[in-house]
């Protein structure tokens, strides 16, 4: 579970679970700031170091225990989908390894969370 307090800046946030924390902060008119990444990124941040990871498992599965593997995501609201576009990224040396790990990729944890229906409820 993550918890989220509201700071007494506008609109910063500090989120945290398991003794882990971060700030998260949005910017609307004029207030507000950029202290931590905004809610939105912090979704986009979710999926590219869920992927991340799962590139990496991959590679040390290969015996490729040091590798560069980077994965960007940037997330597209449109008024009636949301669109998540990702991009991994390799040294030159593991390009031989792309459509393993791509595979990978499509089913990473959040990818897969991400992918069923959202249903929420209040408590």
């Amino acid at each position: 579970m993550v918890e989220a307090v509201a700071l007494p800046t506008p609109w910063q946030v500090r989120f945290g679970a398991g003794g882990n924390e971060g700030t998260a902060d949005t910017r609307k008119g004029d207030v507000g700031g950029s202290a931590g990444l905004r809610p939105h990124e912090l979704l986009e941040a979710s999926l590219a170091t869920c992927m991340t990871i799962s590139a990496r498992m991959a590679l040390t599965d290969l015996g490729i225990t040091d590798a560069g593997v980077q994965v960007r995501v940037e997330l597209e609201r449109e008024e009636s989908t949301t669109r998540f576009r990702y991009e991994l990224v390799l040294d030159p040396e593991l390009e031989v390894h792309r459509p393993a790990l791509l595979e990978r990729l499509a089913r990473s944890p959040v990818l897969s969370t991400l992918s069923k229906p959202l249903v929420f409820h209040a408590v």
